[in-house]
């Protein structure tokens, strides 16, 4: 023990790395552990305790304790503890422990750092449970967060009804932070979580701006371009097909469908599809190929609905594009499937969750930041120019 001391007052302020092994005895009681635990000097220090296990292995790591650089505390007492004090672990020793650490089996408490460090290194994502976009977008915030040494924490909900238990849920758990992804969590809901006192940051959500920190794609912009483009190769009469039209995200995006095609002349009626799945586009399709008279192209608020639009007109004798054109948003991997080869707005997902994990784990801004990235038009067979919408242009 008084070599302990000795150790601690030589190396004031530097970290102090303990390894322990415990042989037949209760670790709680270990009188250098329990020493470490009550001294002041200690800031930061990081104790590491590894659990009984055979000989062998115990030879393992007195064969790293024994090969660290001069200066090193080696420590036994009677009930057969070997532990090792460096200050601090660097390069080739630090190493060489986490080696014989990972050789062991040993994996550091988590929880227990946390109480110390008071940060769970876990980041809340509170996200729709269905759609091809979502399933997109958590998977790279999973990657991005975890090449940060962070872990995500899903906080899932498939009704709109739901998301006051889930907030709920929510202010229960430690996070060091919340993603919010969902177009259905309003204003009113908005400012109560971000009153929260946590860092927050909403993604893809138009209600968010000017409330809480936001980044999302240009979704205005993005209709904006995909309207000129159905514009320009020939259509003149335009329908829209949402997908829950309470949502800012859908209001966003036919707003800018419809401004830009009132420029050209070209009226842009819409309808509600109820959810944003490949199996609502499909319904509205179906229920406009029922009304008659179809237009000359289908602008759709997401990929996945324009899918289940596509299969409903085909199904029913109608070629896309040769008699109707369809567009999407988003830009899904199946946008490219020779089956759709779907015109769209492809979403910039990795640079979006960028943006959003660089304002979560930021420094805070007296003032709520919004940013908004540009999508890239995708082109695809959905809006190819036929003889009909041709000929139109040259008579339009």
């Amino acid at each position: 023990r008084a070599l302990v001391e000795e150790h601690i007052q030589a190396n004031k302020g530097k970290a102090i790395f303990l390894c322990c092994r415990t042989v037949g005895s209760d670790k709680k009681n270990d009188p250098a552990v329990k020493m470490l635990q009550r001294h002041p000097d200690i800031a930061p220090w990081t104790l590491g305790v590894l659990t009984k296990c055979d000989d062998a292995s115990r030879k393992k790591v007195k064969k790293v304790i024994d090969e660290q650089e001069p200066g090193t505390v080696k420590l036994r007492d009677h009930h057969g503890y070997v532990a090792t004090m460096l200050a601090p672990l660097e390069g080739e020793a630090k190493d060489r422990v986490e080696a014989a650490a990972a050789e062991l089996g040993y994996v550091p408490n988590a929880i227990a750092r946390s109480l110390k460090s008071q940060r769970t290194n876990i980041i809340a994502a509170v996200v729709p449970s269905v759609g091809e976009y979502w399933q997109s977008v958590l998977t790279a915030f999973s990657k991005q967060l975890a090449d940060r040494r962070q872990q995500l924490l899903l906080f899932s909900f498939s009704d709109p009804a739901q998301l006051e238990d889930v907030l709920t849920s929510l202010a229960q758990y430690r996070v060091d932070g919340v993603i919010l992804a969902s177009a259905s969590i309003d204003a009113g809901r908005l400012a109560r979580v971000g009153s929260q006192q946590l860092p927050l940051v909403a993604f893809n959500q138009p209600a968010a701006s000017g409330l809480v920190p936001s980044v999302s794609v240009d979704n205005d912009l993005g209709m904006r371009r995909l309207a000129a483009h159905v514009v320009e190769n020939g259509a003149r009469r335009v329908a829209y097909i949402g997908g829950v039209a309470a949502t800012s995200t859908d209001q966003t995006r036919y707003r800018g469908a419809a401004q830009a095609l009132a420029q050209a002349g070209i009226a842009c009626p819409y309808t509600e599809s109820g959810g944003w799945a490949y199996e609502h586009g499909y319904g509205a399709a179906r229920e406009l190929v029922e009304l008659g008279e179809l237009p000359d192209a289908i602008m759709v608020a997401g990929d996945e609905l324009a899918f289940g639009v596509i299969d409903a007109l085909e199904d029913r004798g109608v070629s896309v594009p040769t008699e109707v054109m369809v567009t999407g948003f988003d830009g899904l991997p199946q946008a490219s499937w020779a089956g759709y080869d779907l015109t769209t707005l492809t979403q910039p997902v990795e640079l979006l969750v960028e943006q959003a994990i660089a304002l979560l784990l930021g420094p805070s801004e007296p003032e709520p930041a919004d940013i908004v990235v540009a999508g890239e038009l995708r082109l695809g067979r959905t809006t190819k120019s036929s003889s009909i919408f041709e000929s139109r242009k040259d008579h339009g």
